[in-house]
Parts: C-alpha cells; structure tokens; sequence
C-alpha cells in the first residue's frame, strides 16, 4: 500500500526529448525501502513502525508522451517523466483495519534515474483511530529500486 502510494508521480517535460527519456524508465525492478514511522498519543510517542521492506514493481509506456505506467502489488498508476526525474503529487488514502481506521498522507521528493537505479524519499503522516483513542505519526521512507 505504501509502495503503490509513493509511486503515484506526475510532472513536466523540460525539452528533453520524452520518448527518449521515459523509455530509461521501462522495465522491471526491485526495490527496498527502509525508514521508520514514529506513532504519538498526544505527545507521547508510544512506539515507532520500521517500514523497511522489499518488493517489486514494474514500469512501462503509457499514452500520453511524458507518461509511464507503473505497476506494483496488482495496482497500475500514472506517472510523468521529465529527462531522469519523475516528481510526484502528494497522495492521500483512508481505509479501516480490524476497527482501526486510519488516514493516511504522503508527499514525495523527486525520484531520480541514474544507472538504472530509481531513488526517492517519502514523507509520511498517519492518523489513526480505534474506539476513542487517536494516534498520530509522522516519518520518512527512503526508496531505492534497481532495473533487474
């Protein structure tokens, strides 16, 4: 879910030449993402949630001739490219767990290509709630993913 999240990206082309430079960009890849988010009751921190994970996603062309499609854990997306960067939107998901429902943001640095390797930072802010009892977070998730 995080994954699928930091990689909704949007942005423009800067006179590069976008068939050239979004096809760097199409193939398969692993990633791992590692970082932590800390979680408050009031302002209490109260326990910290390691986001360190392994995964794969994949990108490839899509209609539009500065976009890509990127698909991971059964999820497509659209993204932009513009030269070795894709920049993305912040993102927003709310869904509920086990009665837990929780709301989620995350704002995205730009990702950059170099050597076939896709690096970016997520900011992530949680909000959750269970009966009466709200806990907020806040944290950072670095993403490194390699074309296999």
């Amino acid at each position: 879910m995080l994954l699928m999240a930091t990689l909704v990206f949007c942005g423009c082309d800067r006179g590069m030449d976008p068939t050239k430079s979004r096809q760097a960009f199409v193939g398969d890849y692993t990633f791992v993402s590692t970082g932590n988010i800390d979680l408050y009751m009031g302002a209490v921190m109260v326990f910290t949630v390691p986001m360190d994970k392994e995964g794969e996603f994949s990108i490839s062309l899509a209609e539009k001739s500065n976009a890509v499609w990127i698909v991971a854990e059964g999820d497509s997306l659209l993204a932009s490219v513009s030269g070795n960067e894709l920049f993305m939107e912040p993102t927003k998901e709310e869904t509920t767990m086990a009665g837990v429902e929780m709301k989620m943001s995350f704002t995205y640095g730009k990702a950059t290509l170099e050597n076939n390797r896709l690096s970016w930072t997520s900011d992530v802010d949680i909000t959750a709630t269970y009966q009466s009892v709200s806990i907020a977070g806040k944290g950072q998730v670095d993403f490194v993913a390699t074309k296999k």
